[in-house]
């Protein structure tokens, strides 16, 4: 009886983190944005890409006042100077390590970001955190604020991809007018290490 009340408050907990990561998206006061691995809204911890194998890296922001946005995509241990970088970018509004700006936005605007990466044969064997780096700087104010996100903790076996290969091409970041759907990058760890210890009460309880 007392593992059952355990089952039901730790189903309650895990209730009331969803929906609370589920009110809004990652935000502050300048804006809110999301940021897309492979179209999930979430850090994923357990990514693997082969070397030469594309993934998707999307982000989106809504800005709350008058914002300019710069981003790029980096790799945690290794230095943005450096030559041999273990992702390279075949599709996107910048290269990997540089950045992509996006200026003279007013508030209500939303500004997506999007690139096509693969792993290079530098990242072969490891298993790297691909990061979002965001500067948002307020126009009214005069001020930067940066930011950064990990998207992926990606796995790169090694071994090399074998289907089609990609054309490499240059994008501009898109605006619109529609604010970010509604999620928060985070919840999914969180989620399952509740799940897995609701499962663990519960096969305590019927023992």
């Amino acid at each position: 009886m007392e593992n059952m009340k355990i089952v039901k408050i730790i189903m309650l907990l895990y209730v009331i983190i969803y929906l609370t990561c589920n009110v809004s998206a990652v935000e502050n006061d300048l804006v809110e944005y999301e940021v897309y691995y492979n179209g999930e809204v979430t850090t994923v911890y357990d990514a693997e890409l082969k070397v030469g194998e594309p993934a998707t890296i999307r982000a989106v922001v809504y800005l709350k006042k008058n914002v300019d946005v710069s981003t790029g995509i980096t790799a945690s241990g290794f230095d943005r100077k450096r030559k041999d970088q273990p992702f390279e970018v075949i599709e996107g509004p910048s290269e990997f390590t540089e950045v992509a700006r996006e200026f003279d936005h007013n508030a209500g605007e939303t500004v997506t970001f999007e690139w096509i990466v693969r792993p290079t044969d530098e990242a072969a064997g490891w298993t790297i955190p691909l990061n979002i780096a965001f500067t948002f700087y307020d126009r009214d104010e005069k001020e930067g604020y940066p930011f950064k996100f990990t998207a992926a903790n990606i796995m790169v076996p090694d071994e090399h991809y074998s289907g089609p290969a990609p054309t490499r091409t240059t994008t501009d970041p898109s605006s619109t007018n529609q604010s970010p759907s509604q999620g928060s990058p985070g919840f999914g760890v969180v989620g399952a290490m509740l799940g897995i210890l609701l499962a663990v009460v519960y096969r305590a309880g019927r023992a």
